[in-house]
């Protein structure tokens, strides 16, 4: 009943900002409808049943907190709800360009920036189809919205970390790929004037736990510089441990999402992306947990 209760609270929430927000008339949730996911996937399928869609874009400002009241309900939804509501909503908006790239600027804003408050790569990623989709739409305003869905799209979980050619610390010349002897491979894409890099490097360098890891060649840890293998970088770089794959490559920004950094994947001996994480914490816990599970008590108890 708490939980009930809790549930219903925050749906209530929810419909309250966006009452207060709206500047057109919000649906009425059935009352049969008791759960949090089917109250918000009703909200999501009707809540522009009631706007005009061909006069909201008039006021943009309005426009603007109406489609952020419309995401809010999205986390609560039904995945598949979701998904086919955003192709209906851009459908229908679909033949005005100016406002399909409207919505897209706001989506970019809100789903896919550093500082989105809901960041959400898939949803981002739904909305960036959409617009390449649209035939009204120029091309070369597609352009960056299907570069980014592109990345987003190859570089998530679960789908095969793409391959990309580097040079290493002494012009060595390679191309990434997992050893599949090994528990897995992480990728720590980073720079070396990047204060935040520099103290997640020193983290890693001394963790017990993670040295352990990837000294003891359980793991392998590649130290990814996404530019040129210039002489500077060769010099900031020299102390990096050696125990680490150092390498710098210039195609690799086409390839992996790197609008933060530093920005970390785990990739499992088939090559499957796992994780993508901007936490240098969560790579130092998942050492912490490889550790106990490979210890020696651990395998007798």
């Amino acid at each position: 009943m708490k939980y009930f209760i809790a549930l219903t609270a925050l749906l209530a929430s929810l419909c309250a900002k966006a009452q207060d927000n709206a500047f057109f008339q919000l649906p009425v949730i059935p009352d049969e409808l008791q759960t949090l996911q089917e109250r918000s996937d009703y909200m999501v399928q009707h809540y522009w049943d009631f706007c005009d869609l061909n006069k909201a874009f008039s006021s943009r400002d309005k426009m603007a907190d109406a489609f952020d009241v419309f995401l809010s309900f999205m986390p609560y939804a039904s995945a598949d709800t979701v998904y086919a509501e955003v192709d209906k909503f851009m459908d229908k908006i679909g033949k005005k360009p100016e406002n399909v790239l409207f919505i897209g600027e706001l989506a970019e804003a809100k789903l896919y920036s550093d500082t989105a408050e809901m960041q959400s790569d898939d949803l981002f990623v739904a909305f960036a189809n959409a617009i390449v989709k649209n035939k009204k739409v120029d091309k070369t305003s597609k352009l960056r919205y299907q570069h980014l869905a592109n990345v987003l799209t190859a570089s998530a979980p679960g789908a095969l970390a793409p391959k990309f050619d580097y040079t290493g610390l002494n012009g060595e010349k390679g191309t990434f790929a997992v050893d599949s002897a090994k528990i897995g491979t992480i990728l720590f894409f980073n720079d070396p004037d990047c204060e935040d890099c520099r103290m997640a490097r020193l983290r890693l360098d001394t963790d017990i736990l993670t040295r352990r890891m990837i000294d003891g060649g359980r793991m392998t840890l590649i130290s990814v510089y996404p530019s040129e293998p210039t002489a500077e970088w060769r010099e900031q770089s020299a102390g990096y441990p050696a125990s680490w794959l150092t390498v710098a490559s210039e195609d690799v920004n086409d390839l992996y999402d790197m609008r933060v950094m530093p920005i970390f994947y785990v990739i499992n001996p088939n090559g499957a992306i796992l994780l993508k994480t901007v936490n240098v914490n969560d790579i130092i816990d998942i050492m912490a947990r490889l550790n106990q599970r490979l210890s020696p008590s651990a395998a007798t108890e």
